[in-house]
């Protein structure tokens, strides 16, 4: 602020001496404040750092937190091929005490779970289910095949009078008669 400024503030009928004092207060509270301003802009440059460190430390944060959830997840991956391996180890084994038995894959899939002492036991329970339905109808068929009459049935056709014979030959028909010459050449010339 200049005099005339400070002389315009008070009026006209100012002193000097009240102009230089109000000059004088108006410079103090304007070092005053830029004192203070200063001090303030050496805060800032200070918290600026820290607002700095502040966003390092949460990507820090953010990318352990990343590591974790990736570690969760690779954990779940594990999880998951594990329980696949077991399954796959379980059904081998099925397999291996189904072999000679006609058991179709989906009946053994539904047979097959992740615990190996509950698949082998289902497996054995139909291993069992299906050696005995075998047997079973093993001597069904023998007792069948043992008491079942083996001896032919005659029949109502003449036996062993097959033989076209002239008379035999000129009772048929016309069509009948071309028909026997044309499959049976050599017994049409024996008549």
């Amino acid at each position: 602020m200049t005099r005339e400024e400070a002389k315009k503030i008070l009026g006209e009928g100012a002193t000097e001496e009240q102009v230089t004092n109000l000059l004088a207060n108006y410079h103090e509270v304007e070092k005053s404040r830029n004192n203070e301003i200063n001090s303030l802009k050496a805060q800032l440059t200070q918290y600026s750092d820290y607002d700095d460190l502040k966003k390092q430390l949460d990507d820090i944060a953010k990318a352990s937190m990343t590591e974790q959830e990736k570690l969760a997840k690779d954990k779940e991956e594990v999880s998951k091929k594990l329980h696949e391996a077991n399954i796959i180890v379980n059904k081998a084994k099925a397999k291996t005490i189904l072999a000679g038995l006609n058991v179709n894959d989906s009946l053994i899939d539904r047979l097959v779970s992740e615990d190996e002492t509950e698949t082998l036991n289902s497996i054995n329970d139909l291993k069992t289910m299906l050696e005995l339905q075998k047997d079973t109808v093993e001597k069904a068929t023998k007792e069948s095949l043992v008491t079942s009459n083996l001896a032919p049935e005659l029949s109502n056709v003449p036996q062993g009078d097959d033989k076209m014979t002239f008379e035999k030959f000129s009772v048929l028909s016309a069509e009948e008669q071309e028909k026997f010459i044309n499959e049976h050449p050599q017994e049409f010339e024996n008549l």
